[in-house]
């Protein structure tokens, strides 16, 4: 069914049961955050012991914090796509940042338009879906451009090393995600008599990290630290297709020769200042969103207010000798994710299992809204009140066939090839030691390989979308 009708035919369900009921009045208006590229480099998180993100630590302290959570998809397209319309990406194969021949239309409504349908007023703004905001909601704002390094200093390009750092020298208020801020200011103090659906969308710290120049200046390059690297050589127990991934990132091609990012940086001596912008970045898109969260103290609209922060995927800064997205291991997976609502104990944790197809699901709920049966994800409702209450574990996917399983002990990997990785989180947070040659560990194995879809839609391989579209 066309979704614009299925859209229709759901809003004039919905509005005929809801307007005439005590419970529209009484709606909440619900924050929906979305951070672009941001790993766990957030104090609340501990990810790197220097980063400097009070305003997302705030909201963690004010609320809850889920220690294990996982973006679907290490790219932004398919991650994205899954997350606003709540199916997994190995449903409809939409599994890279470039579209397949055989990926299937999705064609369930975007939250923004279940929102809508629901008696909700829309405002959607920044990078919300891959690119932009969306085509749907009463105000849109496309995602605004950053100012540029001089001529001739942009090193920026999406294949290249993540060697693009660069201290502008111009204020805040120049760069986008300053101009984001604003508008979701404004939006917030727009009094209506309609509960308020929004979905902002901070674009650093994704490439080029080109932030103002104070930012840069709290991160010191000798005062840089490197995340840690393993005694032995960590590669030595990865089977030959995760140490072919290590090489790439979502837009290198999958190689065997030549220097792979790490050693480039290595040899260029530019890990530190690597870290510097990424950092740097951080602390910019932090000051950003504490602009907005502080409006949020006051609601116009007299209405209870939900508030739920995210990442749409991790990023590796030299972990695994890997860097930028495009591998399902911890890093490039792992993500923010706070939610603030009434009735949750402050700085309460989690740490359950949860990932980016929960979201849908859960601000549904968390509205008081019935949850459409097309959702694949659990709303994280129950963890708001009881923090242990169990989750099934978080599912990433990378091209048809490769699939990471995360429990709260666990992470299990499964490639194309056949060929596997298993890490106990319980000793080895790095995963630096896989055991998914270990006879000891063979149950734990078929327990976690059990969660692996058996029908994946049909769609390109790693391999396959390298040949595709990178040659």
């Amino acid at each position: 069914m066309n979704r614009k009708i299925l859209a229709a035919i759901l809003g004039a369900v919905s509005l005929a049961t809801v307007s005439t009921s005590q419970a529209e009045t009484e709606r909440p208006d619900i924050v929906f955050i979305i951070v672009d590229d941001l790993n766990d480099w957030i104090g609340a998180l501990g990810g790197h012991p220097d980063a400097i993100s009070p305003n997302m630590d705030g909201l963690a302290s004010r609320g809850m914090l889920f220690t294990q959570a996982y973006g679907n998809s290490p790219q932004c397209r398919p991650s994205r796509t899954s997350l606003n319309h709540g199916v997994y990406p190995f449903r409809t194969g939409t599994y890279f940042n470039a579209k397949a021949k055989n990926e299937t239309a999705i064609t369930t409504p975007t939250m923004q338009e279940f929102f809508s349908a629901n008696g909700y007023r829309v405002v959607s703004g920044g990078k919300v879906f891959h690119g932009g905001p969306g085509n749907h909601g009463d105000n849109l704002l496309q995602r605004p451009a950053d100012p540029k390094p001089p001529a001739g200093m942009d090193t920026f390009g999406a294949m290249n090393p993540p060697n693009d750092g660069y201290a502008l020298d111009v204020p805040d208020e120049a760069m986008g995600d300053f101009k984001v801020a604003d508008w979701a200011i404004d939006q917030w103090a727009n009094d209506n008599d309609q509960p308020l659906f929004m979905s902002v969308g901070f674009f650093r710290p994704h490439r080029p990290l080109q932030v103002p120049a104070p930012y840069f200046e709290a991160f010191p390059l000798d005062s840089i630290k490197r995340p840690t690297e393993p005694t032995e050589d960590d590669w030595s127990d990865m089977p030959e297709f995760a140490r072919r991934l290590a090489r790439t990132h979502a837009h290198k091609p999958l190689h065997d020769g030549g220097l792979s990012d790490h050693e480039y940086l290595v040899k260029n001596d530019q890990w530190d200042s690597t870290i510097q912008a990424y950092q740097a970045s951080i602390a910019f898109v932090d000051r950003q969103i504490g602009r907005f969260l502080d409006s949020l103290k006051n609601n116009p609209r007299g209405r209870e207010t939900i508030i739920m922060l995210v990442s749409d995927h991790g990023w590796h800064l030299g972990e695994k000798k890997h860097w930028c997205k495009g591998a399902i291991w911890e890093q490039t997976t792992h993500i923010p994710f706070i939610v603030h609502a009434p009735g949750i104990n402050p700085g309460s944790i989690s740490t359950q299992p949860v990932s980016l197809i929960d979201v849908f699901p859960s601000l549904a709920d968390l509205a008081g809204l019935p949850l459409p049966d097309y959702l694949d994800g659990t709303s994280i409702k129950p963890q708001l009140t009881d923090p242990t209450s169990p989750r099934p574990p978080a599912i990433s996917s990378y091209g048809e066939g490769n699939t990471a399983i995360r429990t709260e002990r666990w992470r299990y990997i499964r490639y194309e090839d056949g060929s596997e990785e298993l890490y106990d989180h319980s000793v080895d947070a790095d995963e630096w030691t896989n055991l998914a040659a270990d006879p000891a560990h063979t149950k734990t194995k078929q327990t976690l390989a059990k969660f692996i879809p058996e029908n994946q839609h049909p769609g390109l391989k790693v391999q396959d979308w390298y040949d595709e579209f990178q040659n």
